[in-house]
């Protein structure tokens, strides 16, 4: 097996894994992979929505918690901007740019 898609729970999606060089794949492999990216690349904006989501309700909590609580909450959206970030790395990873701020919620 040259490569596979296995699957990141932390983010919620699945991640192209290569165990060879791309350069080492055949054509026919090269454009399997490129599909099986392109799969996850079009998971990858709802991913972003849903965490966006996520974090705004943390957000809206911040000013009616006290000091305890909010060290958690901020906490929870320091690692949910973490895997909005990761996304995004995926996403130039395999599309070469960035995501448009369109898609964002």
């Amino acid at each position: 097996m040259k490569y596979t898609l296995k699957q990141d729970e932390r983010l919620g999606i699945p991640k192209p894994v290569l165990f060879v060089e791309y350069e080492k794949l055949s054509e026919e492999e090269q454009a399997n992979f490129e599909l099986m990216c392109q799969t996850v690349c079009a998971k990858i904006p709802e991913a972003i929505k849903v965490f966006e989501s996520r974090y705004m309700k943390y957000f809206e909590r911040l000013d009616r918690v006290d000091d305890a609580a909010f060290y958690e909450i901020m906490g929870e959206m320091n690692e949910i901007s973490s895997c909005i970030c990761d996304l995004n790395l995926l996403y130039l990873w395999i599309e070469g740019n960035f995501l448009s701020t369109s898609v964002h919620a």
